[in-house]
C-alpha cells in the first residue's frame, strides 16, 4: 500500500497548497509568515470562518531580518483577522513551525532565509508529517475542549501598536537581501580578507632629514650633506644566524623576499579591495607569517650593533664636511649662550650634537620593525558592487557564488 511518507520537505508553496485545501480548521504556529503563507491564511478566514483558522507568530524584528517572515505578511495577516473578527496572537520567541488542517499535522522546520535558500527537494527534508494532532498538542495550541484553559502559547494578541513598533524598528535598521547575505556567508566561510604589513624593516634605505638650522648651509656643501645623508652609505646590513649546525643570512632583501613568497603562495589580490585568503589555507599562512615574524626579531637583534657603526661612521663624516660652512655662517642657535664668537671646539660640539639628534639611535631605530597579520570578513556592501565582483571573479575563477549573476534579482522576491 503506498502511503506518503512521514519524513518530509515543507516549504512555502506546499505549505500554502496545503492551507488551500483545508476544508474545516487551519493552526499554524512559526516564528513569521511569508507574503504568499500570509494570502493563503486570508483567503482561509474568508472560507471557514473566525472560528476555523488561527494563527500564532513571534512579532519580533529579528524574525524579518532572519528571514522567516515579513512585515506586509504581519499586516496582511492582522487586517484579514479583523475582517473575520479574531486575531493574530503572539508567541515571543517560537522558532518551530506546526501546521495543522483538518486531519493533518506538520511539524517542521521554518527556513531562515538570512542563511540559506530553503529546498524543495524530497531528500531533503525538513519537516515531519502526521495524522490528527495528539490530544495533548491539540490541547496545547488551543484546538482541545477547553482552549481558554489549556492553551499554553499564543496567549497574547497582536496590538496594533506591535506592528507600528516593529515598522520602525525594521525602517531603522531594514533586513538586507537575504541572497546576499547568503553569498556573504558563502563567501566568508570560503576566504578572508588579509592585511599582511611589514614595517621599519628596510633601515638603510632611511635618509635622515635636514635640520631645519642648517638648511641655510651654501650649495656645494648641501649637495655633500645629501649625498652622505644616509643611515648606511653601501651595501646591506646583515645577520648571520645558526638554526643547528645550519648558518643562513638574514638581510632585508632576504625578508622581503620571505614576504613576497607567502603572498604568492597564499594571498589573492583583489585590486583596490585588499587581499584575501582560501580559510583552508590559513593555518599554514599563519605559521608562514610567523616563522617571517622570527627572522624579522633575529635580524632587528643582531643588526643593533652594526647599524649603530653606520650611524656613528656617516654622523662623523657629515659632521666633517659641514664643519667648514658652519665655522662661516654658525646658525644663531649656536650664539645663544657663548655670543658670536665660538671656538672651533664649540662649533663641532653643536654640529655633533644636531648630527646625532637627526640619525637617531640603532636602538630606537629597529625597534619599530614588525610583521603584522589581520584578518577581516567581507563587508556585506562589497557583493552589491559590481565592480567588486568583476575583480573577485578575475582574481579568483571558477568560485560558483561569484558567477550567478541574476541571484540578487531572485533573491527580492524571497519571503
Amino acid at each position: 500500500m503506498n502511503r506518503e511518507p512521514s519524513i518530509t520537505n515543507l516549504d512555502d508553496a506546499k505549505l500554502v497548497a496545503t492551507i488551500d485545501k483545508a476544508k474545516a480548521r487551519v493552526l499554524l504556529l512559526a516564528p513569521g509568515a511569508s507574503n504568499a503563507v500570509a494570502e493563503a491564511i486570508a483567503r482561509a478566514w474568508s472560507r471557514l470562518g473566525r472560528e476555523g483558522v488561527n494563527v500564532i507568530l513571534d512579532v519580533d524584528p529579528e524574525v524579518c531580518r532572519l528571514g522567516y517572515g515579513t512585515l506586509d505578511a504581519l499586516t496582511t495577516l492582522r487586517a484579514a483577522a479583523t475582517e473575520a473578527g479574531t486575531l493574530v496572537c503572539h508567541q515571543p520567541g517560537v522558532r518551530i513551525g506546526l501546521l495543522i488542517t483538518d486531519e493533518s499535522t506538520f511539524v517542521f522546520s521554518p527556513t531562515p532565509l538570512l542563511v540559506e535558500a530553503g529546498s524543495t527537494e524530497p531528500n531533503r527534508p525538513n519537516a515531519i508529517q502526521l495524522g490528527p494532532p495528539p490530544d495533548h498538542l491539540a490541547a496545547d495550541v488551543g484546538l482541545g475542549d477547553e482552549p481558554a484553559k489549556e492553551r499554553m502559547v499564543g496567549l497574547d494578541p497582536v496590538q496594533p501598536q506591535m506592528i507600528e513598533s516593529l515598522a520602525r524598528d525594521l525602517a531603522q535598521c531594514p533586513p538586507v537581501k537575504f541572497d546576499l547575505a547568503r553569498r556573504v556567508r558563502v563567501f566568508t566561510s570560503r576566504f578572508q580578507f588579509v592585511e599582511l604589513e611589514m614595517t621599519g624593516c628596510y633601515v638603510s634605505r632611511r635618509k635622515v632629514p635636514i635640520p631645519s638650522r642648517l638648511v641655510g648651509l651654501a650649495k656645494s656643501v648641501q649637495s655633500q650633506f645629501h649625498a652622505q645623508f644616509n643611515l648606511v652609505n653601501s651595501g646591506s646590513l646583515t645577520v648571520k644566524v645558526k638554526d643547528g649546525q645550519t648558518e643562513r643570512v638574514l638581510s632585508e632583501e632576504v625578508l622581503r623576499a620571505q614576504r613576497q613568497q607567502i603572498i604568492r603562495d597564499f594571498l589573492m589580490p583583489l585590486s583596490g579591495y585588499g587581499s584575501v585568503v582560501l580559510r583552508a589555507n590559513k593555518d599554514k599562512l599563519v605559521a608562514a607569517v610567523e616563522a617571517l615574524k622570527s627572522g624579522v626579531r633575529e635580524f632587528q637583534d643582531g643588526i643593533k650593533a652594526d647599524l649603530q657603526k653606520h650611524i656613528d661612521a656617516n654622523a662623523a663624516s657629515l659632521v666633517n664636511a659641514l664643519l667648514p660652512a658652519v665655522r662661516q655662517n654658525p646658525p644663531e642657535s649656536y650664539k645663544k649662550y657663548h655670543g658670536p664668537n665660538l671656538r672651533d671646539q664649540q662649533l663641532c660640539d653643536f654640529l655633533t650634537q644636531d648630527i646625532k639628534e637627526a640619525f637617531g639611535q640603532a636602538t630606537d631605530l629597529v625597534k619599530d620593525m614588525s610583521v603584522s597579520l589581520v584578518f577581516k570578513d567581507l563587508a556585506y556592501e562589497s557583493l552589491v558592487d559590481e565592480e567588486f565582483l568583476k575583480i573577485a571573479r578575475k582574481a579568483i575563477p571558477g568560485v560558483e557564488f561569484l558567477h550567478e549573476e541574476h541571484e540578487a534579482a531572485k533573491g527580492e522576491n524571497a519571503a
